[in-house]
Formats: structure tokens, sequence, C-alpha cells
């Protein structure tokens, strides 16, 4: 089964954008941070976290920023 994350290879996402490294704002880094201390202290996997955010139905994944899509996962797996 394909996932909306699983475009590998498609045509017509044009090109990636050039970003800096880095965070764009401050709650990005605090999502990524929760995300790494509850894999770290075993609250969830990675491959749970992974999962969770290949769920997201398609529409709704597409129309996400890249942090935004951690955080639904996140959402989820502590709810």
């Amino acid at each position: 089964m394909a996932y909306a994350n699983d475009v590998g290879g498609m045509h017509g996402f044009g090109e990636l954008p050039e970003e800096g490294h880095g965070f764009e704002s401050v709650w990005e880094a605090q999502v990524f941070a929760l995300n790494q201390a509850c894999v770290a202290a075993g609250v969830y996997t990675l491959d749970e976290f992974r999962h969770t955010m290949e769920q997201i139905p398609p529409a709704q994944y597409y129309a996400m920023p890249y942090y935004e899509r951690w955080l639904y996962a996140v959402e989820r797996l502590l709810a």
C-alpha cells in the first residue's frame, strides 16, 4: 500500500526549496525535542511515530508543513 509520504521518483511536486539550517519557528524545535524525548524515554518507538505520520490522509498530509506532521503524530501517540 502506498502512503502519501511515498512519492519517491514521482513527478509533479516541483523542486525542493532551498532552506537554511535549523527551525523556522520555536514551536518546531519544541516538537522535535518532545519527539526525541518520548522516543528516548520509551513512550513510543520511532517506528510508531513514523507509522502514525503515514496514516495522515493524503490531502491533509500534502497541506501540512513538515513539523506540523510531526505535531500531528506526537499528539496522537500521547493521547
